[in-house]
């Protein structure tokens, strides 16, 4: 499949989602801000964020959620860190702190997110390398929990195409753990949902009509293809650049993958065989 780079200079790049109108935004961790991204690879600033936004998902009103770590667990970012938290955008750029802390205790560094069906937010909350994160959940109506504990550094999530699982990269181990969800903010679980190796951090993923997870191997230049019902290897993809981080899918027909690559500071492009899943 061929690869294209589609934009260039970005300051660690993450999160790419597509907005109600169809554009691809795209999170800059080094940056503190969001920035949309044309398909003649001209961008331009969406918001300005502040801290470290990393993850970042469409919400059914238009307005877009970003999981800021704060800039903690940023490699070579120089600016002072900022406290966690959860941000909501507006479609015309204003930013506002969402969720600042649950059950009472702040967040740590919060890195990505997915709503699922009935409007409920589930996003991860590391805590550094090699310490135990969390996973929590906020219903519309307001209330948060911490929906499981104990994972090693929780980064990528995403819902399987059923409704009925959530699956959570855990990059200290290079698992993927899938979770049935139970209710809301229920979980029991984890069980494995796949492995792409200690070498090979798994980052964010984006998933395909055919059930299949794309997921980023941070730290490599490698997509790896799981089975996202049990985790089966499938395929392993060889990118241009290291350091990719996450993808997700667009164009007319759903069928172009857009993947953000960190340490060039690209985002790269390429068509599917068959069409990917919006995200939640």
């Amino acid at each position: 499949m061929k690869v294209e780079v589609l934009a260039t200079g970005l300051e660690f790049p993450e999160g790419p989602f597509i907005t109600a109108k169809g554009e691809l935004v795209v999170t800059e961790i080094n940056g503190g801000r969001l920035r949309k991204i044309a398909m003649d690879g001209t961008t331009e600033l969406f918001a300005d964020t502040g801290g470290g936004p990393n993850g970042a998902a469409l919400a059914p009103d238009g307005s877009v959620y970003v999981c800021n770590n704060g800039g903690t667990v940023v490699p070579g970012s120089t600016r002072e860190p900022e406290p966690g938290r959860v941000q909501r955008v507006l479609p015309d750029g204003t930013v506002e702190t969402f969720i600042a802390e649950v059950e009472g205790v702040p967040l740590d560094a919060p890195n990505d997110c997915v709503f699922d069906a009935d409007g409920g937010f589930w996003f991860t909350n590391p805590d550094g390398f090699g310490k135990p994160g969390s996973i929590c959940y906020r219903a519309p109506d307001g209330t948060a929990v911490r929906a499981a504990t104990g994972i090693l550094f929780p980064n990528g999530i995403g819902i399987s195409p059923d409704g009925r699982f959530l699956v959570v990269c855990e990059s200290n181990t290079g698992m993927l753990l899938s979770y049935k969800i139970e209710g809301p903010g229920k979980l029991s679980g984890p069980r494995p949902n796949g492995n792409i190796g200690r070498r090979s951090i798994p980052d964010g993923f984006s998933v395909d009509s055919a059930g299949r997870m794309i997921v980023a191997g941070f730290q490599t230049n490698n997509l790896f293809v799981l089975d996202m019902a049990d985790g089966r290897p499938i395929e392993v993809i060889e990118l241009p650049d290291h350091g990719v981080t996450n993808s997700c899918f667009g164009g007319p027909d759903h069928r172009t993958l857009f993947i953000t690559s960190s340490e060039a500071g690209q985002v790269l492009r390429m068509e599917w065989p068959v069409p990917g899943l919006r995200l939640h």
